[in-house]
């Protein structure tokens, strides 16, 4: 059986950190107003797409491999990362309120302790949970997961995803990347897309 690769949730994971340290050092700097106007412009993106990531996982990926592993040990593991999911949700939620507000006294505090929730998910999920994907799964069934990824985004939301996901990615992650995506796209990315995106994000003139 071809077992997956599972390259892409790297990338996307640094996606996330890149973002989260940019948000945490605005945010620790919220008296200014620019700085918050472009934490709250990062937020939206950042939010939307952890989203739709974790509940990729949570309903396309631990399924399958829960249904392949019975009982035992390693579906402990799958737990881990539904109840890792579960700690972010209330966080995320607190975090959107706060930044609603003009001057949030906690923004500073509450991106601290998203940083330190998410990266130590991201690290567990990297060390434990991405080895057993390669074992249990199929490449198909590791497709299925990245594809209903994709439906979720849409076409028009790849035109601000992939900019926003390649976002000071070194140039060999780039051409990983951007090999996985049809020709045609591929050049909508490089004439239009990343140019459109340079333009208009929050990160541009800070």
């Amino acid at each position: 059986m071809e077992r997956p690769d599972v390259s892409m949730m790297y990338v996307v994971h640094k996606a996330f950190r890149r973002e989260l340290a940019r948000m945490q050092a605005a945010a620790a700097q919220a008296d200014s107003p620019d700085l918050h106007q472009a934490l709250r412009g990062s937020w939206t993106t950042f939010n939307q797409y952890l989203t739709i990531h974790h509940t990729a996982e949570d309903e396309m990926l631990w399924p399958p491999m829960r249904a392949k592993l019975g009982t035992g040990e390693k579906v402990g593991l799958l737990d881990e990362m539904l109840d890792e999911h579960s700690r972010l949700e209330p966080l995320l939620r607190e975090i959107d309120n706060a930044l609603q507000q003009s001057s949030p006294a906690n923004v500073a505090s509450l991106f601290g302790e998203l940083t330190d929730v998410l990266v130590s998910h991201f690290e567990h999920e990297e060390t434990a949970a991405l080895p057993l994907v390669q074992q249990t799964l199929s490449a198909r069934e590791w497709d299925d997961f990245s594809d209903d990824q994709r439906n979720r985004i849409g076409l028009r939301g790849a035109e601000w995803f992939f900019p926003w996901l390649l976002d000071d990615a070194p140039p060999d992650m780039q051409t990983f990347v951007l090999a996985l995506v049809p020709p045609p796209l591929r050049l909508a990315y490089k004439v239009v897309w990343e140019p459109r995106y340079r333009r208009r994000s929050p990160w541009r003139a800070k």
